[in-house]
Order: structure tokens, then C-alpha cells, then sequence
């Protein structure tokens, strides 16, 4: 299996899977141009994709769905409240090429398995992904919250890419209004990186999974802090980034590729 992480944070998010035959993105959060140029980077044509899953409709997650979907006939996934929810941004889209699923039902797409799970945000049903290849990778992003279910289902991954989207004490400290900084916070906002630490204690086993921190904030967060907080965390629970896991920041503005056969 291959993911390549093309773009993440609040400016736009996309990330591509390819496995045998089946080439998919999650999320297409920036403009067809830009998605299609990211995919060129690591030598992808946008025409060779299959669907894209859509994990809810904020912009920065759903803004290309629509003009890749008509441009070039890709199918889209999504829970139906997602669907009915991004129109406003994705326009209509023609109903042959449009597939609802319900959180916590997996099922397979051609040589993949997608198992959506129901996010804790601030959306309208919206999902997180544990896809399954030939390697498990887990993509959980836009959360405040991850259940013990969650945990459960998203165990044994080769990947997680999970959210580190703040510091806690630079979100209070910073210029953002109370409300917004009580609403990313909360348990339907973002995790922070704390959480995120938390969250992988419980995930890692030490065997050498790929920890890709994602979603950071470019106000309240920064790549040096987001890993120092998850490898002290870790290595507290006896947990060596670089013999038991590793650990790095999904760029902003960079596509970053893993190769992950057994």
C-alpha cells in the first residue's frame, strides 16, 4: 500500500491511497487545479482516480469534490448528511457518481476495505477511515474525542494519521475569540497534541508504526512543539521514537510519501 499525504491543515486537506488496482483521495480541501498539480508531484494522474471518500463538508475538506467529480467522472463517498451538507460548496453532483455509507458499517471497494467511523466534530456526520490493504491505515482527523470503539477498530495500523492540532496553552494565550477557542477545545472541535499523546499510548505496540501528526494549526501549534509533546508523552510510557515507532508532522504545503508493504 502506498499513502502520501498531500496536503493537511486549515488551509486544505487531501491524502491518496493506492493499493493493486484502486487508487482513492480523502478529502479533496483545495481547488481541482491544485489537487491535480499535488498528485503530479509524486507522478499521479487525477484521471487515474477511482473516488473520493469525504470525511465531512468544511471547505478546507470538501472544496475540489465537486469540480474533480464532474471534471473527470470520479465517484464520491460520503455519509448522506455530508453529501446534502457540502452542495452549497460542491455544487450538484450527478447522482450515478455519488455513494452514501453509514458510519460503523464497513465495506469494500474494489481492493480496499473502508471501515467510516462517526467523527466528534462540529459537522453534520461526519467520518474518520480505517482502511484496510495488505496494511491497516488508520486516518482520524477533525476530532475533539476518539471512543474506545475507535481505538479498537483503529488498532494494529501500520499509519495513523491523526490530528495534533494544538497546543492548549497557545490556544488560550492567543488572539482567537473565547468562543472559537471553547469550540476547538471542546470534545466536537480538534485534538490537541496531548490528546493526541494519549491517544497513541494506548494505540502503539512497538512495532515500528508511522505515526504522521496531521491538521496542526499554523496559529496555535508548531511542528517542533506537536512532536516534542507526543515523543515525551511516549517515551515516559517506555514508548523510543526511531526503535519502537516513528514520528512526524504531515506537512502544510508539501506532499509527504510513505511506502507501507509488509
Amino acid at each position: 500500500m502506498q499513502f502520501c499525504s498531500l496536503s493537511s491543515g486549515s488551509s486544505g486537506n487531501c491524502q491518496f491511497i493506492e493499493y493493486k488496482d484502486t487508487k482513492i483521495l480523502i478529502d479533496a480541501g483545495h481547488s481541482g487545479k491544485k489537487i491535480t498539480a499535488l498528485l503530479q508531484e509524486i507522478g499521479q494522474d487525477i484521471r487515474d482516480i477511482d473516488a473520493i471518500f469525504v470525511s465531512h463538508e468544511h471547505v478546507d475538506h470538501a472544496k475540489g469534490v465537486g469540480v474533480l467529480a464532474k471534471k473527470y467522472g470520479l465517484k464520491v463517498f460520503a455519509t448522506m448528511e455530508t453529501i446534502m451538507s457540502m452542495e452549497p460548496i460542491t455544487k450538484p453532483i450527478a447522482h450515478h457518481q455519488v455513494y452514501a455509507f453509514e458510519n460503523g458499517k464497513g465495506f469494500d471497494f474494489k481492493d480496499l476495505h473502508i471501515l467510516p467511523m462517526r467523527s466528534f466534530h462540529d459537522c453534520t456526520n461526519g467520518s474518520m477511515f480505517v482502511i484496510d490493504g495488505d496494511v491497516k491505515v488508520s486516518v482520524a482527523t477533525d476530532t475533539g474525542h476518539l471512543s474506545t470503539e475507535h481505538l479498537q477498530h483503529m488498532a494494529g495500523s501500520k499509519l495513523y494519521y491523526l490530528e495534533a492540532n494544538h497546543d492548549l496553552d497557545m490556544l488560550m494565550q492567543g488572539s482567537y475569540p473565547w468562543s472559537l477557542k471553547t469550540r476547538i477545545a471542546s470534545t466536537h472541535g480538534h485534538l490537541s497534541n496531548d490528546s493526541a499523546a494519549k491517544v497513541l499510548e494506548q494505540l502503539l505496540t512497538r512495532q515500528g508504526e508511522i505515526v504522521m501528526l496531521s491538521h496542526l494549526s499554523k496559529d496555535n501549534n508548531t511542528d517542533t512543539l506537536a512532536i516534542d509533546t507526543v515523543r515525551n508523552h511516549l517515551l515516559r510510557a517506555s514508548l523510543h521514537d526511531g526503535v519502537d515507532y516513528t514520528v512526524e508532522v504531515s506537512p502544510r504545503d508539501s506532499v509527504k510519501f510513505h511506502h507501507l508493504g509488509r
